[in-house]
């Protein structure tokens, strides 16, 4: 029986030892009592010695670890398990360890350790990739919603429970679950972030969970950590979480039941401290009742329930919004101040909004750049926003800078040509002579060169 035993070791020995031959990384197939009786070509490299040095060698002699032998004789597998190496100069070097135990007869007779470099990175560098931008104080808005919400959030900041943002789209939901992680005690750890709808399903699981070496075709060396793991001790951030597929759902329910995760392709049950924030702008209720979505994982996720308002349903905080964004658009943009006619300012406020704070930021990076004289007048807004109220703004415009006609036969356009040329006369043909004269008229610089054009088209006809 013994000589058996002894046979099917060593055929067990010969077999990986020919395979782990075409493996690139270092790898060392030691017997249960740490004594090295395998190593590949890439492992001689590293440590720097040859075959025959290494194989007289026990494993504590090449690694510096207290617990990597214990782990050898219980027959543990291990994952990423980090060590220093020694190499024959006596320099040590950071590496991460994966631990394959060999069994003959369901008897521990050795492992195979498999060692990748490890890339350490600083805290500094690791705070700066996951760090957020924005917190409490960079919301603006004083209405009776905003400052419901943020009172609201800034309550239950400092839990560690999961919090649901639902709102429409462009309204700030990652604003606010960034400010929640920076107010909470996890601030100093990472806020990762990944949008469910922007990421193709079948990479959605390997990003949120990682994988392990060789789980798929084109799978990195070494396996890869997913976002759960890279937000230890921090927060993750799961965006229109309304978009997950089914079969990730409840991948995902568990993982909030259990507080733990598998790598694909790994059979290690690793545990996450990770708080959770989702966000979404679908009705979840009716993605239930249709079967999109699953009722269990809703009641998970809406422990704190936060609803982020439309921007059309708080009007109170639109004029200061404004302003905000045109002084900050200004400076970064290196544009001087502008002003608003009443006519723009009030097609502005009663505009809809259907894009939120998103749409509004968009809007008046276009008037700051485009425009380029210091007033804004209905014309400088984009064309989905003004609709038809240019002509009314011109006629207002232009009847408050005429003077009454003096004979009867004159006409409103006829005056108001009289005055256009009459400003570039005085001012010049410049760019800055038209800036002028525009600012003369009490118009925008936009509005005079349409005006200026239909002058031109009208004499050539």
């Amino acid at each position: 029986m013994a000589e058996q035993t002894e046979k099917e070791r060593k055929m067990l020995l010969q077999e990986v030892e020919g395979l782990l031959s075409f493996i690139s990384l270092p790898i060392l197939v030691v017997e249960k009592s740490g004594q090295v009786i395998h190593v590949n070509p890439t492992a001689e490299h590293i440590w720097r010695r040859s075959q025959v040095v290494l194989l007289n060698q026990r494993l504590t002699d090449l690694v510096e670890s207290t617990k990597l032998l214990d782990f050898v004789r219980r027959g543990k597998p291990l994952r990423d398990f980090p060590v220093e190496i020694k190499d024959a100069a006596g320099k040590h070097f950071p590496y991460l360890c994966r631990l394959h135990p060999l069994f003959v007869n369901r008897q521990v007779e050795g492992a195979i350790l498999q060692f990748t470099e490890q890339v350490i990175e600083t805290e500094f560098e690791k705070n700066r990739k996951y760090a957020t931008r924005y917190s409490f104080e960079d919301i603006r808005g004083n209405s009776p919603a905003m400052i419901a919400l943020l009172e609201q959030a800034r309550k239950i900041a400092k839990s560690d429970s999961t919090v649901l943002i639902r709102g429409e789209s462009g309204t700030g939901k990652e604003v606010l679950a960034q400010s929640i992680h920076h107010a909470s005690n996890r601030s100093n750890g990472p806020f990762v972030a990944i949008n469910c709808a922007a990421i193709p399903e079948s990479l959605l699981e390997s990003e949120l969970f990682g994988y392990e070496d060789g789980a798929f075709t084109g799978a990195k060396k070494g396996g890869k950590p997913g976002r759960f793991e890279l937000a230890l001790n921090g927060t993750l951030f799961l965006d229109e979480i309304g978009d997950m597929p089914p079969f990730l759902q409840a991948k995902l329910l568990r993982v909030l039941q259990e507080r733990r995760i598998e790598r694909i392709g790994g059979s290690e049950s690793i545990p996450v401290d990770t708080r959770l924030i989702a966000a979404t702008h679908k009705d979840l209720e009716s993605m239930i009742v249709s079967g999109q979505f699953r009722e269990d994982l809703f009641y998970r996720l809406h422990v704190i329930p936060l609803y982020v308002p439309a921007l059309r349903n708080r009007k109170e905080d639109l004029y200061d919004l404004i302003q905000f964004y045109m002084k900050w658009f200004g400076d970064r943009l290196g544009k001087e101040p502008k002003r608003f006619t009443t006519a723009a300012m009030k097609c502005l406020l009663e505009y809809q909004w259907p894009g939120n704070i998103r749409e509004l930021e968009n809007t008046l990076e276009y008037i700051v750049n485009l425009e380029i004289g210091d007033l804004v007048t209905i014309s400088s807004l984009p064309a989905s926003i003004r609709g038809d109220r240019v002509s009314e703004e011109e006629q207002t415009v232009a009847a408050s800078v005429a003077p009454a006609p003096s004979f009867a036969d004159s006409s409103l356009e006829k005056t108001e040509e009289q005055l256009i040329i009459q400003a570039i006369q005085r001012f010049g043909k410049t760019t800055e002579g038209k800036r002028k004269a525009a600012e003369h008229l009490g118009i925008s610089v936009a509005t005079l060169y349409r005006r200026l054009s239909k002058i031109k088209r009208k004499h050539l006809v």
